[in-house]
């Protein structure tokens, strides 16, 4: 695995996920200002559904010395982690399943931050991972999620509508200019035989991956606010992709 290029892979990467969101890097930045000006320089950093390591690499240049954890139940994507971003501790775990918060160790955390991954839960595992969240964060701690959420199709049916077709607009310019999109490059890697198993590994974890429904702001607010945290908001949002915070 060590001759594999991994660099290159997270680079590509990159590229594919900024073509979903153009403003990728600005939106990192301020996710990490948000964390500083709420908690100071974090000591305890988690990177919730991490993917290749993102959020932990940037967390690491902003915040030297911080203790950096990257949590992800993807094989492959923790498997490039690990083998380009140094300094943080990449561990494996299903956010569905209570108890999974083990990973992080004794203690409280004074950050989490995710990106473009908790959609993919059921509003029903959304409430229980706020719930976790509300255990682990210290009090005065926060969470900070970038991520596409739907309005509300039954809520707000209208502007529900127009924050879709605003994203599906920015996606299509960013294809119609080149830009791989995520089908693509998982194509690609499915091409090179040396990551046939953590492939295949991947495949056998989220064959079960189902929901009930797609996650809703409203969703993510009612969720942290049952949990206990003292602050819920967006603090910015490009169509239907929102930067959700909650101060605990």
């Amino acid at each position: 695995m060590s001759r594999i290029g991994w660099q290159g892979w997270l680079d590509r990467w990159d590229v594919q996920q900024a073509g979903y969101l153009p403003d990728r890097d600005e939106q990192f930045e301020l996710m990490l200002t948000i964390v500083e000006r709420v908690t100071g320089t974090p000591e305890r950093f988690v990177d919730l559904a991490c993917g290749p390591g993102s959020i932990s690499s940037r967390a690491l240049a902003r915040f030297p010395g911080a203790d950096v954890v990257g949590v992800d139940l993807d094989p492959f994507l923790l498997e490039m982690a690990r083998n380009t971003t140094s300094g943080a501790r990449f561990v494996e775990a299903d956010l569905r399943v209570d108890g999974w918060d083990v990973v992080l160790l004794a203690g409280q955390v004074d950050a989490v931050c995710s990106a473009t991954a908790l959609h993919w839960l059921d509003p029903a595992d959304l409430e229980r991972l706020a719930q976790t969240l509300a255990r682990r964060i210290r009090p005065g701690g926060v969470f900070v999620n970038a991520d596409t959420m739907r309005l509300g199709p039954t809520e707000v049916p209208r502007l529900d509508a127009i924050a879709v077709e605003l994203r599906d607009e920015i996606w299509a310019a960013s294809h119609a200019s080149g830009i791989e999109d995520w089908a693509a490059w998982w194509e690609s890697a499915a091409e090179e035989p040396a990551f046939a198993d953590l492939l295949a590994e991947r495949d056998r974890r989220f064959a079960d991956r189902s929901r009930s429904r797609e996650i809703t702001l409203t969703d993510a607010l009612e969720s942290f606010r049952k949990a206990g945290f003292a602050e819920v908001a967006v603090l910015g949002q490009v169509a239907d992709k929102h930067i959700f915070t909650a101060i605990r």
